[in-house]
């Protein structure tokens, strides 16, 4: 596919990120990280989250959620097929077959993004509901995967807003990727091609039959708006004992310190402002990450990007020399 597209004369740029659109004319210009201007027609913004907010306020349109995945080796074959249940919590079921024998992927234990202290708890409860259903042998991989939700539960598919004709989005997968990125591809193709679509009105992201969603639009915006502030105002310990493995945020001569020590013993320090909309950013010891508890950015222990919304990295704080001799001196 990549030959075909490149031999019609379309240029592909790999390890690029994309950090603003500015629209010129009838064509738009997209500006990457290191101060790239790429010219095109038509935009598509298929980034899970959009990066670009100036307009359609999406922000406060979808919510990040993380989900767990186990796969296990156990002492029973699969049965096949695919399962998931009715009740909550969510769990789902899937085998896949490797070189190395058969896997059973067990899926769930959902929770908003940056919204969950013990991150470890969740791959427990997935190993506890995989107990009481096989015989298991070995867990030889775990991993999680985040989604965005829309307030309706209808993924935005189209326009990016109805004043952007030749700006395109997909997102709000609601958790069901694979399915929702194949109906993008035939809506936003037949846009382009065809100027209309069949189902354009259902998925439109401009869409004003959305009343059943106020309800939740005023609850997402509301627990943004308390993750907000109580990452601004809540007590932090000034306990600057931090062992190799762990990370926690600090507060140290006033200023609000992610700090981390890895195995070695290297101690990581970042300022846990999200550098997206400001929300203070939660440490994720499953992970190694600091999570965003507001739209769901998350960075590595030395503060580069993970995944968005947000466009730049951590910064360490102006003092971090410092921080980092105070917090040395005291390990």
């Amino acid at each position: 596919m990549a030959d075909v597209i490149y031999n019609k004369g379309v240029q592909i740029f790999e390890n690029t990120r994309a950090v603003n659109i500015e629209k010129d004319g009838d064509s738009y210009i997209i500006i990457t990280e290191k101060g790239t201007r790429i010219r095109a027609k038509r935009v598509i913004i298929a980034t899970q989250y959009p990066f670009y907010n100036k307009e359609g306020i999406y922000f406060a349109r979808i919510f990040p959620i993380r989900s767990y995945i186990i796969a296990i080796k156990a002492k029973e074959k699969y049965p096949g097929g695919m399962y998931i249940n009715a009740e909550t919590p969510t769990r789902s079921l899937r085998h896949h077959n490797t070189h190395d024998g058969e896997l059973i992927l067990v899926v769930g234990s959902n929770h908003m993004t940056g919204q969950s202290h013990d991150t470890e708890k969740h791959y427990n409860e997935l190993i506890e509901f995989a107990h009481n259903i096989f015989t298991l042998e070995e867990i030889p991989y775990r991993w999680s995967t985040q989604d965005y939700i829309s307030l309706d539960g209808v993924p935005y598919i189209g326009n990016f807003t109805s004043d952007t004709p030749n700006l395109y989005l997909a997102t709000g997968f609601q958790q069901w990727g694979m399915t929702s990125s194949m109906v993008s591809a035939m809506v936003i193709r037949d846009l382009i091609v065809k100027g209309e679509s069949p189902w354009q009105d259902l998925y439109n992201p401009s869409r004003k039959n959305i009343i059943g969603a106020a309800k939740n639009f005023i609850v997402q915006n509301l627990n943004v708006a308390a993750q907000l502030l109580d990452g601004k105002l809540s007590p932090l310990p000034e306990d600057m004992n931090i062992e190799p493995g762990e990370g926690k945020v600090i507060k140290i001569q006033g200023e609000r310190v992610g700090a981390y020590r890895d195995e070695k013993g290297t101690l990581h320090l970042v300022n846990t402002t999200c550098p997206h909309m400001g929300c203070e950013l939660n440490w994720n010891p499953a992970e190694k990450s600091w999570d965003c508890p507001c739209h769901g950015s998350r960075f590595t222990y030395e503060g580069e990007i993970i995944e968005g919304p947000a466009i730049k990295p951590l910064r360490a704080g102006n003092n971090v020399n410092t921080l980092e001799k105070l917090l040395k001196d005291d390990y």
